[in-house]
């Protein structure tokens, strides 16, 4: 009796083990997992900060041409975000030029559009640094910018402001 207690006890014994050993093996393949994703994480955050940097030097290049008045243009800036892409991140929100709103895109105004402000170009806004145009404006907004921001409390603290805006030659 006392031989059989002993072989149960066993059994229960293995199966524990075998089932501590499962349990450690995935809880050991979500912490690989997670750091794959803080590698990842890191990459992402070097490539902004090489973005970054790129722009300042773009900045710095043009800058005879950002304190120069003649291309300063004194415009209406206003700031927007997307109560859709916060509600439905799934759905596919679109600007005019095709790209998904982001941080750091801006829209213009139809009028800017047509004298250049395109798609694509770059755009530095005094004291708020560069921005990409990816979107465009309704026609009854003139000369006028509208810069994206993910955070809608935000973009409504931003308010509208007469602010200098420069088109950069990049």
């Amino acid at each position: 009796m006392l031989k059989c207690l002993n072989i149960v006890l066993l059994i229960c014994l293995s199966v524990a083990a075998y089932h501590y050993r499962h349990e450690t093996v995935q809880l050991e393949s979500v912490l690989a997992a997670t750091d794959n994703d803080k590698a990842d994480m890191r990459l992402e955050l070097e490539k902004v900060r090489d973005e970054s940097n790129l722009l300042r030097l773009v900045v710095m290049a043009n800058l005879s041409k950002i304190a120069d008045p003649i291309p300063n243009k004194l415009l209406t800036v206003t700031a927007y975000s997307s109560v859709e892409l916060r509600e439905f991140p799934e759905q596919q929100l679109l600007t005019a030029s095709l790209s998904k709103p982001k941080e750091g895109a801006i829209a213009v105004s139809r009028d800017l559009f047509n004298q250049g402000w395109v798609f694509g170009k770059k755009v530095y806004i005094k004291n708020h640094g560069i921005f990409t145009i990816t979107d465009l404006m309704g026609n009854s907004k003139t000369k006028h910018v509208d810069i994206y921001m993910n955070d809608q409390d935000r973009a409504l603290q931003f308010g509208k402001k007469q602010i200098e805006v420069v088109l950069l030659d990049v």
